[in-house]
């Protein structure tokens, strides 16, 4: 808990995240900042990811104007330095932020840096319990970051990028993708997708892939198979975007 406010808290601890009441779920650590639930005998794996966005999608719309989410995106942007009506810059400070200092590339004495004056740590991917679907607010991402305890998962981290770029004004999908050669198009993997407002230099009016947990900087990814929408509004999407979004999610 920080400053007496829960990640989880007042008409929060009450959401059902998308889950319907035929489900097990907990609430778990007198804040209710960590949500545990397992699915019944049975379920696929696309069940068990559909039941997994419509989660996420509840969760960034409840946090992504949460007060600390907004003045972390407005600090994090600061001590950057990045400049007015940079829209690639402040992507790439906010998903570099996100991707954390124990990535494949960062050299053995840079492992685990903060990123940012302040906090005591980096981001950190970690699987979640064996046998469990664990998840954590954005809040709860976002401080355990600061205080160097960090240990989230790619859905994890996704809602709370998500949300820190929304807060700074940009539009974000989760992106379905092809992770696994062996099975292509199977739902299995989590990345974010954003754009910028105007037209840019780069990918001009095009989604920007954002990868946060594999060694792939801004604008790469592997194959792209569906988008998802999670924080994005209809004038944002253009008619080859819905095409790619599955019906279960327009």
């Amino acid at each position: 808990m920080v400053g007496g406010n829960h990640a989880f808290s007042g008409a929060l601890r009450q959401a059902r995240w998308g889950i319907r009441t035929s489900f097990e779920t907990s609430h778990t650590h007198g804040a209710d900042q960590q949500l545990r639930y397992t699915f019944n005998e049975g379920f696929t794996d696309d069940q068990s990811f559909i039941l997994t966005v419509k989660i996420l999608q509840e969760m960034t719309a409840r946090y992504v104007d949460h007060p600390e989410i907004v003045q972390f995106a407005r600090r994090l942007l600061n001590e950057t330095k990045i400049r007015n009506h940079d829209e690639l810059g402040e992507i790439n400070a906010i998903v570099n932020y996100f991707q954390g200092s124990y990535t494949i590339n960062t050299p053995d004495n840079e492992i685990g840096k903060p990123l940012l004056r302040g906090d005591r740590g980096s981001y950190r991917y970690l699987k979640d319990p064996y046998g469990v679907e664990l998840f954590q607010s954005p809040l709860k991402v976002l401080r355990d970051i600061q205080a160097g305890e960090s240990g989230a998962d790619c859905d994890d981290i996704a809602a709370c990028c998500a949300c820190v770029l929304a807060a700074a004004g940009y539009p974000t999908m989760l992106m379905i993708v092809d992770a696994s050669e062996g099975a292509p198009g199977q739902m299995n993997h989590v990345m974010l997708a954003t754009k910028t407002l105007a037209p840019n230099v780069v990918t001009g009016e095009d989604w920007i892939p954002c990868e946060l947990i594999h060694p792939l900087s801004v604008g790469s990814s592997v194959k792209i198979t569906r988008y998802i929408p999670l924080l994005v509004h209809d004038y944002d999407l253009t008619r080859k975007d819905k095409k790619l979004i599955p019906n279960t999610f327009r």
